[in-house]
């Protein structure tokens, strides 16, 4: 899982020229995002392919999935644990640092991911504010332990 962080990290990190997500790869995210554990595995294969035109973690969260969905509330709403865990951890991002688009605002990660509990059912809450415990725990997020340094 390390090296498929720090992999994801350094194309991350490269210099890209900025290209639009076409809409056959961002239904494919989309898609993913809702399924066990699938979002890491592809982006990781379009990573290895070449095919990744995000740049960032915020990127791939803020894509749209219809409906007034994002990826993130994609994830989200259907309780996705590793798939949100691949967008937030393995790909480095900071509750507070980075910023997402939900429902046409920019709004730090933490936030976005309060505003959907908040509009979600009894669940949804749970399993956000689970999560939002678990990221703040050192042990399930090393990128505190390299962020503290």
């Amino acid at each position: 899982m390390r090296y498929v962080m720090f992999a994801v990290l350094a194309v991350m990190a490269m210099p890209l020229q900025a290209q639009p997500v076409d809409q056959g790869l961002t239904d494919q995210l989309c898609r993913a995002a809702g399924q066990d554990s699938a979002l890491g595995v592809l982006v990781d294969q379009l990573i290895e392919e070449g095919r990744m035109p995000l740049k960032s973690g915020e990127e791939l969260l803020s894509l749209p999935c219809g409906g007034n969905q994002t990826l993130l509330s994609r994830v989200v709403d259907q309780h996705q644990a590793e798939n949100l865990e691949y967008a937030v951890i393995d790909m480095g991002l900071s509750l507070k640092r980075s910023h997402v688009m939900l429902q046409g605002q920019d709004l730090p990660l933490g936030q976005a991911m309060q505003r959907l509990a908040e509009q979600g059912d009894g669940e949804t809450r749970a399993f956000v504010s689970d999560y939002l415990d678990s990221l703040a725990d050192e042990d399930f997020n090393p990128n505190l332990r390299l962020s503290l340094k």
